[in-house]
Formats: C-alpha cells, sequence, structure tokens
C-alpha cells in the first residue's frame, strides 16, 4: 500500500476520425487502494460493441455500433455540400445515393490503411487481433509495441504511403474518364462517377497528409518516434518528445477550433475541437502507460509476487467456492490442481450464476477461465510490460509460474503501481537534493 499517488492523470486512449494510426488498444480500469488516482482507457474495440462482418488473413473485421452515426453524417455532409458543387440537376435522392456510396468509400480507404499497418505488423511478427472501424476512423488491434526503430518506422509509414497510393489510383481513374482533360478544379461539371473518384482523391490525399503530422499518436508521430529512436537509442526519451508534441498540436487543433466557431464555423469548429481534445487525450493515456513502464523497468517478477496464495482446487463445488470468497473476501481465485499447477481462474461473478439448486452439483472446471487467457510470466521475467498485458486482457493479476506451470506467486495491478510509485517517489526524492 503506498503514501502517494502517482502523478498520472486518467485519460481515455482513442482513434481519431482521419487519424487512422496503429495503436495498442485498451479497454479496462484500473484503480488502486487508497488513492485518488484511477486510469480508465476505454476504446472502441470491445467486442461487447462492435460486431464481427469478417476475417482478412487471420485478422478480424469489426465494426463499431458508433459507425452508424458517422456514416449517417458524413453521407449527410457529401451528399448536402460536396456533391453538389459538382454535380448538377440530381433530386435529394441522387445526391444521398452519391453520398453513401462516396461515404462506404471512405471506410474501404480506412479500412487498407488500417491493413496496411497490420499487415506489416504481421511481416515483423507481431499479432493483430482485429481491425475496428468506428466513428473516429479506424483502430487496429495490435498485440504489442515494436520496440524497434525501424520496425515502428516502417509499420507507420505505410499507412499514409497506402492512401497516398489509394489517392493516385483515383486520380487516375478520374483523368482517364475525363480523357486525361483537367484545366482547373473551380467551376467544374462533374458526372456522378467523376465525382465519386474526385471524392476519393481528396479524402485519401488528406488521409495521408493528416496522418503524417508529426504529433503523436498520429502515423507522423510514430514516425518521428523511430528516429528520434534511432538517432538517440533512447526509447524512454524519444517518446518523451514525440508525445509532447503531440500534446502541442493537441492544443493547436482544440484553438483553430475555437478560432473557427468564433467566425461561424459551428460545425467545423466543434468538430476540429473535438479532434484536438481526443488527440490531447489519447497522448496523455498513452503517457501513463509509458511512464509506468519506464519505472517498472528491470523489475523481475520473483522480487516483487506474493508467495502467500489463497487458491481452490478444480473439483470444488461451486457452494463450496462460494464459502471460499465469502471467507477470504476475493473476487477471484486461481484454480490449482492437488500438486499446485495452475489450471486457471475463477470469478465470483461467474459462480453467483450458477442457480442455486445447482451449485452443488457442478463444480469449479466446469466454469472456470482457462490458464491460456490468464497472464503467466516465470519467476525470472522482467514485469514492465505487464501493465500493457493487463489491458490488453482486461485482467488485474499476473500468475508467476516455473516451467511445469507450479504456481509460485500472484502479481496484482496495485502491486505493480505501488512499486511504479515508490519508485517514482524515490527518483523524485534523489532529483531534489542535486
Amino acid at each position: 500500500m503506498c503514501e502517494e499517488k502517482l502523478n498520472f492523470k486518467p485519460m481515455y486512449d482513442y482513434q481519431f476520425w482521419l487519424m487512422t494510426e496503429y495503436t495498442l488498444s485498451y479497454n479496462v480500469n484500473i484503480t488502486f487502494e487508497n488513492h485518488e488516482g484511477r486510469l480508465n482507457l476505454d476504446v472502441f474495440t470491445s467486442t461487447q460493441l462492435s460486431l464481427q462482418v469478417g476475417k482478412i488473413s487471420g485478422i478480424g473485421i469489426r465494426l463499431h455500433f458508433t459507425i452508424i452515426v458517422a456514416f449517417v453524417l458524413l453521407a449527410w455532409t457529401i451528399s448536402t455540400y460536396f456533391m453538389p458543387q459538382y454535380v448538377h440537376d440530381l433530386n435529394e435522392t441522387g445526391y444521398w445515393v452519391l453520398g453513401i456510396i462516396s461515404t462506404v468509400l471512405v471506410f474501404f480507404s480506412i479500412l487498407l490503411h488500417e491493413l496496411s499497418h497490420s499487415f506489416m505488423s504481421q511481416k515483423y511478427g507481431i499479432p493483430v487481433k482485429s481491425i475496428t472501424l468506428f466513428i473516429f476512423g479506424g483502430v487496429s488491434d495490435i498485440s504489442k509495441e515494436p520496440k524497434s526503430a525501424h520496425k515502428e518506422f516502417s509499420i507507420a509509414i505505410v499507412g499514409p504511403i497506402t492512401s497516398f497510393i489509394i489517392s493516385g489510383i483515383f486520380a487516375i481513374l478520374l483523368f482517364s474518364l475525363r480523357g486525361f482533360e483537367f484545366t482547373s478544379f473551380e467551376n467544374i461539371q462533374l458526372s456522378p462517377i467523376e465525382a465519386i473518384m474526385f471524392y476519393g482523391v481528396i479524402i485519401n490525399l488528406l488521409l495521408g497528409i493528416f496522418n503524417m503530422i508529426p504529433a503523436f499518436p498520429l502515423d507522423g508521430g510514430r514516425i518521428l518516434r523511430s528516429i528520434l529512436f534511432r538517432v538517440n537509442g533512447d526509447f524512454y526519451k524519444a517518446t518523451k518528445t514525440s508525445t509532447t508534441i503531440g500534446i502541442i498540436f493537441s492544443y493547436f487543433f482544440m484553438g483553430i477550433g475555437a478560432v473557427s466557431l468564433f467566425v461561424g464555423n459551428t460545425i467545423g469548429g466543434i468538430w476540429i475541437m473535438v479532434i484536438g481534445w481526443f488527440l490531447h487525450s489519447g497522448v496523455k493515456s498513452y503517457q501513463y502507460y509509458v511512464e509506468i513502464e519506464h519505472l517498472l523497468q528491470n523489475v523481475v517478477a520473483k522480487d516483487v509476487m506474493e508467495t502467500q496464495i489463497i487458491s481452490i482446487k478444480s473439483s470444488f463445488s461451486i457452494q463450496k467456492t462460494l464459502d471460499y470468497f465469502q471467507m477470504h473476501l476475493k473476487s477471484e481465485l486461481p484454480v490449482v490442481d492437488d500438486n499446485g499447477i495452475l489450471l486457471g481462474l475463477i470469478k465470483n461473478t461467474d459462480t453467483l450464476k450458477v442457480e442455486e439448486n445447482k451449485r452443488n452439483e457442478k463444480n469449479v472446471q466446469d466454469i472456470m477461465m482457462s490458464k491460456k487467457n490468464l497472464i503467466i510470466f516465470n519467476p525470472d521475467a522482467k514485469i514492465d510490460d505487464a501493465i500493457m498485458q493487463m489491458m490488453k486482457k482486461r485482467q488485474g493479476k499476473v500468475f508467476v509460474c516455473d516451467i511445469h506451470d507450479k504456481l509460485l506467486g500472484v502479481i496484482s495491478k496495485t502491486d505493480l503501481l505501488t512499486i511504479a510509485s515508490e519508485r517514482q517517489n524515490y527518483f523524485q526524492s534523489m532529483h531534489s537534493k542535486t
């Protein structure tokens, strides 16, 4: 139990419209005893709020429910403001058809952008679970960050390059449709198909340019970090610099949005301010994660694990397990066999779901979480990425086992945050003396 709280602010990690950078995605609340601080990272990759519509190279393609809002708003904007400028003499239905087709084109372009990140990650042996399209764009659920400057540069740069290539393809199609006769983009009249091609050129060009802005966590920010990392060889310092620049850009966007509001551009101003706010929030939450990881570097599991473990046997009935939960006031317990081999995890909430008249008939192994879904470290493993794994798997404990899976100890998220806080206080005290 630590006395001081970590000096990190609770923030959210989001992707943004036209900000389709790859990311580590989290969906978990982290709280720690006697601390007011709370880390709440809620990303739009929750399987409870999205629908998988297919798979590409083993990568699940998911649609978050908020994409409905984005789709309608974007289709309305295109059909009301963009298409009437270039396509004349259509009725309202005709413009809506063009708007809908163009909106599908937008999300397809974002999907290709994300797939490029994902394929490059897979090339480097980094698993990608899914890609989710939602209200602010797209997010690739990449399992871990590349700690190599070359790998991060390659994974980040391929997204904008893909968008530029798509823009170029649409440009070639557009010019070929018009016989390569284009004198000016002002006051031109296009056919419906030409207008869709024209929109494809613009949106993918903007997608590529916007993501090249060196504002973390955009692709440009990650490209900047990879370059800084290559130059100075310090991943942490490179991250600090790139995230600081990201925060500056977030304030810049919010400022531009405020000015737009002031001059009467209400919708555009609000949208730009929201983008700035999300960018700021995303950077802050990422800084939180990086700070904890940095503070936990070189800490090994066996030095901080709790060896006094309360566990239950897989043969226990549900009723006996409920008695254990009540006796020890625990929300979850590890499940082991007679030799102490870790088999899984049982949660109090899962046992309570079992009907009362069946609690003596069913046993733990019927409802426990398999150990393949748990976070397991060996005793000599460094724990600096444990917080990230907890976030990814939405779990609050790391189980320390030997090579035979015998349970040796447990590390909770509270333990990790306490260690990080104590180390932070130590470094601050040493710094104050210099």
